[in-house]
C-alpha cells in the first residue's frame, strides 16, 4: 500500500486508511496496540 504512495497527501491518505482499518476492527488492546506497533515500523516517510 504505502509503495503506491507517491506524494506526501497520497501517503497521509493511506496511513489515514491503514489507522482506520485497525480502528474499525473489534479487538482487545493488546493486539490494537501490537497492530498500532506494526504500523509505526512500516510508516517510513517517502524520500
Amino acid at each position: 500500500m504505502l509503495a503506491q504512495a507517491k506524494t506526501k497527501k497520497e501517503y497521509k491518505k493511506v496511513i489515514a486508511e491503514m489507522l482506520g482499518l485497525i480502528d474499525s476492527e473489534p479487538e482487545d488492546e493488546k493486539s490494537l496496540a501490537s497492530s498500532i506497533k506494526t504500523v509505526d515500523l512500516i510508516m517510513i516517510p517517502p524520500q
